[in-house]
């Protein structure tokens, strides 16, 4: 059985808002995944092994963490939210997480807070996300298209430090 999503409109987030919004960042790996429901809405849970918190959550730094994306399968029911991305067990990850008041720790601005750590041709660190084809709006309300991003991982730990008044 499958339900249908619902449209999905997001706000154009800049690196330095990921930063500021954000209650946690880390940099971690999928080491699992089910998927179950909370209330009427299917959410696929991801287990994260952290390597590095960059911001913690309540002065917390946790070697393990859930997040909550919105869709998936659960009791053969299959939910599809556009924007929400899916996660490889397996996969290097920076995620830019927002925690609500319904507890559940999720990436912030759906697949814009997902960022898949890989290495340049020189073995350098970087963090990628591709672009989302979902309808993105600037500040101004005015609908822009989304690009793929590549950034050098130090160049980003550092900012994350900077902006956070951090070394």
């Amino acid at each position: 059985m499958a339900a249908a999503g619902r449209g999905t409109t997001l706000e154009q987030l800049s690196l330095n808002d990921l930063i500021v919004k954000s209650t946690t960042i880390v940099h971690a790996k999928v080491t699992g995944s089910y998927g179950a429901f909370r209330g009427v809405d299917v959410y696929t849970f991801y287990k994260l092994q952290v390597s590095e918190t960059l911001k913690p959550a309540a002065g917390q730094a946790p070697m393990q963490l859930e997040v909550a994306v919105p869709g998936g399968v659960a009791q053969k029911v299959r939910q599809s939210v556009p924007g929400a991305p899916t996660l490889t067990i397996g996969g290097d990850y920076v995620l830019f997480l927002w925690t609500g008041p319904n507890t559940l720790a999720q990436i912030l601005g759906l697949s814009q807070g997902l960022f898949r750590m890989t290495q340049d041709a020189a073995g350098n660190a970087i963090i990628t996300r591709p672009a989302t084809t979902e309808v993105m709006l600037n500040k101004a309300g005015v609908p822009v298209s989304d690009q793929l991003t590549n950034l050098p991982w130090a160049d980003v730990r550092a900012q994350i430090r900077k902006t956070l008044g951090g070394n």
